[in-house]
C-alpha cells in the first residue's frame, strides 16, 4: 500500500472512534504527553513573532498550545487528511489550516514543527524520515523541530503498528547533513525530539 494511503487509512480509523478533543484521534496516548511534546518542540528557540508551519497538524492542537504560550505567532497548519482539517477548522476557527501536502506550500516559514506525523510503521521508515527531514529543512528559515518515537522505549510502551526510530541514527544523519542539531531524549520514556538549525 502506498505510504499516503496507509496513513489515511490509519486516521480514518481513529477519526471514526474519537472526537477532536481526544488525543487518540491523532494517535497520542494522553493530553499530558501531547503538551509535553509541544513544549519540547517550541523550546527550539525564541518563537515569539515567528511564522510556524505545522506539518501533519491533525486537529490543530499545536495551535491551541502556541496560542497560550507564545505571542505574535503566524501559524499555518497543513494535513493531507481532509477530515482532520475539517475538525481543526471547527476547533480553532481563528487559525489557518489547509488540506494540502508540503509540496503544495510555496513559501518558507521561520520554523517547521512536526509532531508525530512520521510515527506510523511503513515499508521503509529510515529512508522516509531522511527524505522528510530534508524537505522540512528546505522549508525553514530558522529551524525544524520534529518529535519521533524512540527505539529505547520500554517494551510495554510499544505498539506493533508504530515505528520506533534509533535516535542515534537520526542524530548522525542530521549532523552530517546540516551540522547544527540538538537531540532531546529526556522528557518522556518513549520519545525524542530533534532540533535542526539553519
Amino acid at each position: 500500500m502506498h505510504e499516503k494511503e496507509q496513513i489515511l487509512k490509519f486516521f480514518d480509523s481513529t477519526i471514526s472512534q474519537y472526537t477532536s478533543d481526544d488525543p487518540f484521534v491523532v494517535g497520542w496516548g494522553s493530553l499530558d504527553s501531547q503538551i509535553v511534546r509541544f513544549k519540547v518542540l517550541a523550546d527550539i528557540g525564541d518563537i515569539n513573532n515567528c511564522s510556524i508551519l505545522d506539518l501533519g497538524c491533525g486537529v490543530g492542537d499545536l495551535y491551541g498550545y502556541l496560542e497560550q504560550t507564545a505571542s505574535g505567532i503566524d501559524y499555518y497548519g497543513i494535513d493531507f487528511h481532509p477530515e482532520m482539517i475539517k475538525m481543526a477548522k471547527k476547533k480553532y476557527p481563528a487559525a489557518r489550516f489547509e488540506n494540502i501536502s508540503l509540496e503544495d506550500v510555496h513559501e518558507k516559514y521561520d520554523y517547521v514543527f512536526v509532531s508525530g506525523a512520521f510515527n506510523l510503521l511503513i515499508e521503509d521508515n529510515e529512508n522516509y524520515i531522511k527524505n522528510w527531514i530534508i524537505k522540512t529543512h528546505n522549508m525553514a528559515k530558522k529551524g525544524v523541530a520534529i518529535n519521533l518515537l524512540s527505539k529505547y522505549a520500554p517494551l510495554d510502551k510499544k505498539y506493533y503498528n508504530l515505528c520506533y526510530y534509533d535516535p542515534l541514527y537520526v542524530l548522525d544523519f542530521c549532523i552530517k547533513k546540516f551540522g547544527k542539531v540538538n537531540l532531546k531524549h529526556d522528557y518522556l520514556p518513549h520519545d525524542f525530539t530533534i532540533h535542526i538549525y539553519k
